[in-house]
Formats: C-alpha cells, sequence, structure tokens
C-alpha cells in the first residue's frame, strides 16, 4: 500500500512510519505502528506530536489489529485520542473475480485524468496539488481510468501495479450520476488492465460505513482483510 500510495514524506521512528503529505488524507499523513517498540511509550506519542506540529499538522494515529504495542489504543486514549474512520482493508483474488464487458471506461493519459479528477471531485486548488503530487510519487505502472458523458467526466479511478497486486484508489462517481453502473464499468476495466499484467490479487481501502462501495466490491470478489481506524487528539 506505501508503494502505490506514497506519502510526500516519511520518517522510521523505532518501528513506527510517520507519513505526512501536507495535510491531504489521514491515510497519508498519520503515524503507523507496525513494529516492535524499544523506547516508552508517552516519549513516542510526545515526539510524533512534535513532529507533525512543527508541519503544522494534528498528530493522527493509523491502526490496525497488529499495531505494535498492542495495548497503544489505551495508551493513546489515556492521554485524549479519540477513534473515528472506522475503515476496512479488502483483497480479492483476480481469477475470480467477474469480468463485466463494459465499453464505457476509457483509459486516459495521466494528464487528461488528473484534469477530468479535479473537476469530478472539486478539490480545493491546494490538494488537487497535493494529490498529484502523491500519485505522481508512486513509481509503479498506472492505470487512469475515466467515464465521460457528453464530453464532461462523470467517474474516475486508478490502478496501481504493484508487483503481482493491483491497488485500487480514487474511485469516485459523480453523485448525480451514481446507482448507473458506473463505479461497476471502472473497477472491471482496472481489474482486466491488471490481469493483463499477469496481477494475482487485488487491493483497496473503504470506509466502514460505506456499504454500498462494500457491495460493489464484493461483487468482484472483495473480502475484508483487515480493519484499521485512526485516533486524533479529541
Amino acid at each position: 500500500m506505501f508503494r502505490a500510495r506514497p506519502s510526500l514524506e516519511a520518517i522510521d521512528y523505532d518501528g513506527w512510519v510517520l507519513r505526512f503529505a501536507d495535510g491531504y488524507t489521514k491515510r497519508a499523513n498519520s503515524v503507523n505502528p507496525h513494529f516492535g517498540s524499544t523506547l516508552p511509550i508517552a516519549e513516542k506519542i510526545a515526539h510524533c506530536e512534535a513532529l507533525y506540529g512543527e508541519r503544522g499538522l494534528p498528530t493522527i494515529f493509523r491502526l490496525t489489529p497488529f499495531s505494535q504495542p498492542a495495548d497503544l489504543d489505551r495508551a493513546l486514549a489515556d492521554v485524549g485520542y479519540d477513534v473515528l474512520d472506522r475503515s476496512l482493508v479488502m483483497t480479492s483474488f483476480l481469477d475470480r473475480a467477474p469480468d463485466l464487458k463494459t465499453g464505457s471506461a476509457l483509459r486516459v493519459s495521466s494528464g487528461a485524468w488528473f484534469a477530468a479528477v479535479d473537476r469530478v471531485r472539486r478539490l480545493e486548488p491546494a490538494k488537487r496539488t497535493t494529490h498529484r503530487r502523491i500519485v505522481e510519487a508512486a513509481h509503479e505502472t498506472r492505470c487512469f481510468t475515466l467515464i465521460e458523458q457528453d464530453g464532461d467526466p462523470i467517474a474516475c479511478g486508478l490502478g496501481v501495479l504493484v508487483d503481482d497486486a493491483v491497488g485500487l484508489f480514487d474511485l469516485f462517481t459523480a453523485e448525480s450520476h451514481r446507482r448507473r453502473g458506473h463505479g461497476a464499468a471502472i473497477v472491471s476495466s482496472i481489474l482486466r488492465w491488471a490481469r493483463r499484467r499477469s496481477a494475482r490479487t487485488g487491493f483497496l481501502q473503504v470506509h466502514g460505513e460505506n456499504t454500498a462501495a462494500h457491495r460493489l466490491y464484493e461483487r468482484f470478489g472483495f473480502k475484508i482483510a483487515y480493519p484499521y481506524w485512526y485516533c486524533i487528539r479529541g
């Protein structure tokens, strides 16, 4: 996931990975406590807060069932952190995913895709710039996909091939065009592209309460691999 969606800066700190990207998305601007610690937890939390504070960012922890140390949730709660945005990582074996023959999804150049995404998602100028920098920072093979109607972009998606796995990102359909199969067309197109390049698995991240997206991804064989959640000071 880190290779497919890199942050703009990353610091390894005693088993934790601190990611920074000018505040664009919690995923790219959070502490990821993947490995064991040697330093006292209170000292580490304070150090993380200082580094994020230097950059004008809130300190956010991205936790999974595998985070270390195992009692980090409790330690964060004890110093005033609250849980928000419970989400899921979902994975799929691509040889089991259906191939929906949809002709509406187009693979386009990165420049055309960025211009379309800016229109579909309506990001603020600063966030547009940061988003583009993050996508371009991935030194992997990418599939820029969108759907247009009457010359206007209405749905988009990005596939990033990392070894034999494809990550799906920026899956978005304009609100007035939802529930018409555009999301399925985008996903199918990206997975088809990935299979042609010998990808075996797919992965994505989705908000835990986005049940419509869950149903869509389940159609392509995606299942929950593990949950994750964020902790931020209340």
